[in-house]
């Protein structure tokens, strides 16, 4: 399976106007790459993060599909081409229910696999002036994917994802899956039990659902 890029995009950070509420520093608005670009462990080396929530192994890069901008057609009076909410790679189509945690893609030179979800923050928010964006975004599960770096290597910046390695576990995660339980079964036993059983979950999405678990089972219990 090839997933085709209409973008592949890096950003320096920058001070932003873009809230009033309080300063932004952020690498959000990004910019397609022209040739050909190193992709590290850590990510694309032209590429920046302002601070640790942001970047690191575990979220080298973000995905984010173009076929979810329609979601904010309504609210944006011209959507951008790419790189709509600061993504490294804008997917022309792709569904966060066909992807799962622990697939592998070769990108170019590269090798990367699904790693985590993407949790939205305030700064899109401000940025399109949408006051219940994170909590839509978050509801409808459709908040793109981050990717860790298996094999480094150069990337092109005409190059696409191509499904080398699906998902190797009895317990299957899709993106979609984990974001549901995140952000609106929380409380469900057995879905967070199932969760956990994924060995691609990363130590920070592990820690968090165990703590909906206890929880969830402190509130089962009374």
């Amino acid at each position: 399976m090839i997933y085709t890029l209409d973008a592949i995009s890096t950003g320096k950070i920058q001070d932003l106007s873009y809230s009033t509420k309080r300063p932004m520093r952020s690498a959000l608005n990004k910019k397609r790459i022209t040739n050909q670009m190193w992709l590290s462990k850590t990510g694309f080396i032209e590429d920046e993060q302002e601070y640790k929530g942001h970047g690191g192994p575990d979220k080298a890069l973000c995905l984010y599909s173009k076929k979810n901008y329609e979601l904010w057609k309504n609210d944006v009076s011209t959507l951008p081409d790419y790189a709509m909410f600061g993504e490294n790679l804008t997917a022309i189509d792709l569904d966060e229910n066909d992807i799962y945690l622990g697939d592998q893609f070769q990108l170019d030179e590269a090798i990367v696999e699904v790693s985590e979800i993407r949790e939205p923050c305030w700064k899109i928010q401000e940025k399109y002036k949408i006051p219940d964006l994170v909590k839509r975004m978050s509801r409808s599960c459709k908040t793109g994917f981050y990717l860790r770096v298996i094999k480094e290597g150069f990337v092109n910046n005409a190059a696409n994802l191509e499904l080398i390695h699906s998902s190797n576990t009895h317990m299957p995660l899709t993106v979609f899956e984990l974001n549901d339980i995140y952000y609106n079964d929380n409380k469900n036993i057995r879905r967070l039990t199932d969760a956990l059983k994924n060995p691609y979950l990363t130590d920070e999405r592990h820690l968090k659902l165990q703590k909906f678990l206890k929880r969830a089972q402190n509130i089962a219990e009374k």
